[in-house]
């Protein structure tokens, strides 16, 4: 019987903690992708992020690299949203990623998302650093 979609991100929320957590990833990461429905685990797993703003996800690890198999196919939307609810120092670092891959106005639009989580009140600091030293290598 095929789990459902809360299941297995519920999965990754119960290991957050486990040392393996990195490899539970990977398994439940892999069970998302063989769903139709696999899109919308990109904005849990986001939200994961959020709420777990101090945790090793890798670099980039197995979640970013299931939710940038959506890029430019709606991936970019969702991490905006997050960013606008609570930008960690790992969807930063997401988002410079789009920027480094983008052009034109799509990388002035990316820039100015960047721009506007600096002045964001109560900002974690060390994200405020991070996003200026984005911000810098994109001036």
């Amino acid at each position: 019987m095929e789990k459902e979609l809360n299941e297995l991100v519920n999965k990754l929320e119960e290991s957050i903690t486990n040392d393996n957590f990195i490899d539970i990833s990977y398994d439940v990461v892999e069970e998302i992708e063989e769903r139709e429905d696999a899109f919308e685990a990109i904005q849990p797993i986001l939200m994961l992020i959020e709420k777990n703003p101090n945790v090793d996800f890798g670099k980039p690890g197995p979640l970013v690299h299931f939710v940038e198999k959506f890029y430019k196919r709606g991936y970019e939307e969702k991490l905006v949203e997050s960013l606008e609810r609570c930008p960690t120092k790992h969807t930063v670092w997401m988002l410079n990623r789009i920027i480094n891959g983008s052009q034109g106005e799509r990388k002035e639009y990316f820039i100015n998302i960047l721009d506007n989580i600096m002045l964001y009140p109560n900002i974690d600091n060390e994200v405020l650093l991070l996003a200026k030293h984005f911000r810098k290598l994109h001036s």
